[in-house]
């Protein structure tokens, strides 16, 4: 069963690594390029020269061209979380005129939605964290409002306990968290290669003395598609941010059983317990409960 998970595991990464990070690298500088080809007319002129390499020359110029984006693509995954965080508004601090004009923007959004009452609920539920704990950001918004449910509703520090949580779930619930966080990923790393066609396939038709409007569409087709993307983005991140709520509702009380604590019987208890787990794990503070069974939990059959 493990060897299967395992397996199922690692197709769902090289899936995401295929279609988040290897195909937009892969497809972005013949994309950028082409609006310039076809202004400066050389198509036809590549494609005689192209003619004229030996196979074994054309061999190598594409497995060259693709071993290339291969390794630029690793290095694109490997930042899949720094990605996430860019546009969740993170590295605006650098900046804190403008990380404090977004962040008051949108704590006035959330105070609004809070004053209309229950029929919007469900807005401030999905869109905002409490307002002090807002980002400069839509996408920071939404993620970080399904961060913060867990402590809201039982006291749980989510980074500190979903990856123990990550730890009991079945293998159809992995594949749900994997596939929505997926898809969001995807999103993002299409709207900044939209963002990256925007800065440099209006300089490339410039370049090559092409057309000035030619130049001023790529620039307005990015900058539409980067928009696009990261609206969609927002979207994806809320669906996301449910599976994350949900699967915490779910399986927590799992979790505590593997860990072999006291049993809860009411919400109470649940949050004396969460809080007392989170001070253990990041702040070394020991708790003065009795394990469930007063000895270690036996190993799961």
């Amino acid at each position: 069963m493990i060897d299967s998970m395992v397996d199922r595991a690692a197709s769902i990464l090289e899936r995401r690594f295929l279609t988040n990070a290897f195909l937009p690298v892969v497809l972005l500088l013949p994309i950028v390029g082409l609006p310039a080809l076809v202004q400066s007319r050389k198509i036809d002129q590549l494609v005689a020269e192209w003619s004229q390499f030996s196979i074994g020359m054309k061999a190598f110029i594409v497995v060259g061209y693709f071993t290339l984006c291969w390794f630029g693509a690793v290095i694109l995954a490997s930042q899949w979380r720094n990605i996430v965080r860019l546009f969740e508004g993170y590295p605006l601090w650098r900046w804190p005129w403008i990380d404090r004009v977004g962040k008051q923007w949108h704590e006035a959004l959330s105070y609004q939605l809070g004053k209309r009452g229950r029929q919007h609920w469900y807005l401030q539920y999905s869109r905002y964290p409490p307002p002090r704990e807002v980002l400069p950001t839509r996408l920071g918004n939404v993620l970080r409002a399904a961060e913060r449910y867990p402590e809201q509703r039982y006291g749980a520090e989510m980074i500190l306990i979903w990856p123990r949580l990550y730890q009991v779930l079945p293998r159809d619930a992995i594949d749900d968290v994997e596939g929505a966080r997926s898809s969001m990923e995807f999103l993002l790393v299409l709207s900044l290669w939209f963002t990256a066609f925007t800065a440099t396939a209006p300089v490339a038709v410039v370049l090559v003395k092409g057309a000035p409007l030619v130049a001023v569409v790529c620039f307005a087709v990015g900058s539409a598609g980067a928009y696009a993307a990261y609206l969609s983005a927002i979207v994806a991140a809320a669906e996301y941010g449910e599976q994350l709520r949900s699967i915490f509702d779910v399986y927590r009380l799992e979790l505590l059983r593997r860990l072999n604590l006291p049993p809860v019987h009411d919400i109470t208890e649940e949050r004396r317990q969460w809080q007392a787990l989170g001070a253990l794990i990041g702040r070394r503070v020991l708790p003065t409960w009795k394990y469930g069974n007063g000895v270690a939990a036996p190993e799961d059959s």
